[in-house]
């Protein structure tokens, strides 16, 4: 019986989607397609620590920033070449200010042919691994520390989310797998493992994963019916040109790299109005056994517009903040509001607030509706009382 108790549904779930985690990592570092664009086989980035500032012809300018040039010397830290001191020119430029003293840590940018003793090295950055990774961890803490033993599942959530995209989806594009279909597949592998990582085997958690996964049919609906009226395809987007030569030479279809965007921008926000949804409706019947499906509903709904109307606004402002930049370029250089309104790269905008907005607005009543459906059949009958 105490083997039984240990060894639950709960257990096995868990330790079969950490082996899960473990093979895609492995799949995903291994080696992809042999095509590259460019030839990097001289190339190599090294992390390195500064071991002298031997000269140091730099000045601030009016922004703040360092310009001019210094002239280090670097112990490289890893590899072949760890424990050799080279001689490394760094030019700082005003989007190039990397200022460093002696004993810091850095990015070495390394050009050198095999066979050669020449060669050229600069500084590419910072070497930030240790402090992202301390952000990470930061983070994981806060959430547990908030959020206890939910908070810890919920990052075990997102540690699958991370794994699923970085080291499956992506170098399964990149060999040839079919973009379209093969995002939506993981995805909703990502919220059925999600929501079950964070909720358990719940009736809570078959709603959201209902109610989610209508959302994403929604995005996607939208996004057809969007790209159509806008005229917009995958072959719009800025990087097009570079995409284009590496489709011609590979089985990568970049065609479909919009639309893989789009669904997985709008996949947090769908997720969170329906898991809200949920939650709030099973607590109203776990409250009052008595409330049925109309009760729900109407509660369930009235919750829903209050979260939309919130988390919509919080979708917009997100996508006209990561545009925010190039609006003001537009600005700066007078575009014509009819000019402006008809770029390609507004209307990719558009696309992707309209798509990810309508798909979470429909997905609140939704997964009102599926809910409902499930906690009110288990309302209590008053009997009649007998004068």
């Amino acid at each position: 019986m105490k083997f039984r108790a240990v060894i639950n549904r709960n257990t096995v779930f868990f330790f079969v989607v950490t082996l899960a985690i473990a093979a895609m990592i492995r799949y995903g570092w291994s080696r992809g397609i042999d095509y590259s664009p460019l030839n990097t086989d001289n190339i190599s980035f090294m992390p390195g620590r500064v071991t002298e500032v031997v000269s140091d012809l730099t000045e601030i300018d009016e922004h703040g920033l360092h310009r001019g040039r210094q002239d280090l010397q670097v112990e490289l830290l890893s590899g072949a070449r760890a424990g050799e001191v080279i001689d490394v020119r760094n030019t700082l430029s005003i989007d190039h200010s990397v200022y460093v003293t002696k004993g810091q840590k850095i990015v070495v940018y390394l050009d050198q042919h095999p066979g050669e003793s020449s060669y050229f090295a600069t500084v590419q950055s910072y070497e930030r691994t240790g402090g992202i990774y301390t952000v990470i961890a930061l983070f994981l803490c806060l959430l547990a520390a908030v959020g206890g033993k939910t908070g810890l599942r919920a990052a075990f959530g997102l540690i699958f989310t991370f794994v699923v995209i970085i080291f499956l989806l992506i170098p399964l594009i990149i060999r040839g797998a079919p973009p379209v279909w093969l995002s939506l597949g993981l995805i909703f592998c990502i919220i059925a493992v999600s929501l079950i990582s964070t909720l358990g085997f719940t009736k809570k958690t078959c709603v959201s994963i209902l109610g989610t996964g209508i959302g994403v049919v929604f995005c996607c609906v939208f996004f057809v019916l969007v790209s159509n009226a806008l005229h917009i395809t995958g072959y719009n987007v800025p990087e097009i040109d570079t995409l284009i030569v590496v489709e011609q030479n590979t089985n990568i279809k970049v065609g479909d790299f919009l639309f893989v965007g789009i669904l997985i921008s709008s996949l947090g926000a769908v997720l969170d109005v329906s898991v809200s949804v949920a939650s709030s409706v099973s607590e109203l019947s776990e409250t009052d056994k008595s409330l049925g499906f109309n009760s729900l509903f109407r509660s369930g709904m009235r919750i829903g517009r209050d979260i939309i109307g919130a988390t919509a606004n919080t979708l917009i402002m997100a996508f006209v903040g990561a545009f925010f930049v190039t609006l003001i370029m537009f600005r700066i250089y007078h575009f014509q509001f009819f000019q402006l309104i008809n770029l390609n790269e507004i209307s990719i905008e558009l696309l992707q607030a309209v798509a990810s907005a309508s798909a979470l607005i429909l997905c609140a009543p939704v997964t009102a509706f599926i809910a409902a459906r499930m906690y009110g059949g288990k309302s209590v009958k008053k009997k009649p009382v007998r004068s």
